[in-house]
């Protein structure tokens, strides 16, 4: 047996919580908070489909998931001493532009997403990540762009019956149909 301990050396930054740790555990708990808040505003199921779980259930039971995740976030470096150095060179790092441009793509996608509509920020989403990720096989893309929005809005409008906001793709169909 030897003298050494389960837990992060003495020479690591971190002493009990690793802060950059920390403050990412701040964020995602703030952001769990946000999400609970806004699935309490859920309207309840009607009365029409009898004592079913209402639609507020299922997005709380998955931020308070994220929240016990969460919590281990800070303490995580001790259970897993070696790899402290090579955690700690990595987030010394700085991070690639690449994941400042799919943020912001992906936060602008967000946004217009009401605009849009589900089936066409799918749309919109699988042709531009790969795109803007370096994808050179355009035709590729532009099959998985056009199948895999396609394949979804079958399955869960078509098969499920599940509705998805149509966006602007509402007005294009309602001036096609009356041609």
């Amino acid at each position: 047996m030897s003298n050494e301990s389960n837990f992060a050396s003495e020479n690591s930054d971190a002493k009990f919580f690793h802060r950059k740790d920390l403050y990412l555990a701040l964020v995602l708990v703030a952001f769990g908070a946000f999400v609970y808040y806004e699935a309490g505003k859920f309207p309840p199921a009607p009365l029409v489909l009898g004592d079913t779980i209402n639609a507020d259930v299922f997005p709380k039971i998955l931020v308070v998931i994220l929240l016990f995740l969460t919590a281990i976030i800070p303490f995580e470096f001790k259970l897993t001493p070696q790899k402290v150095a090579k955690i700690d060179k990595e987030r010394n790092q700085k991070t690639l532009p690449i994941t400042w441009v799919t943020i912001f793509l992906l936060l602008t996608i967000v946004f217009l997403t009401d605009f849009l509509g589900a089936v066409l920020t799918m749309f919109v989403t699988c042709l531009m990540l790969p795109l803007v990720w370096g994808e050179k096989n355009y035709v590729a893309v532009a099959i998985y762009a056009i199948l895999f929005p396609g394949f979804v809005w079958f399955l869960f409008n078509q098969l499920l019956g599940l509705y998805f906001a149509p966006g602007i793709l509402e007005v294009f169909l309602k001036q096609l149909w009356k041609m």
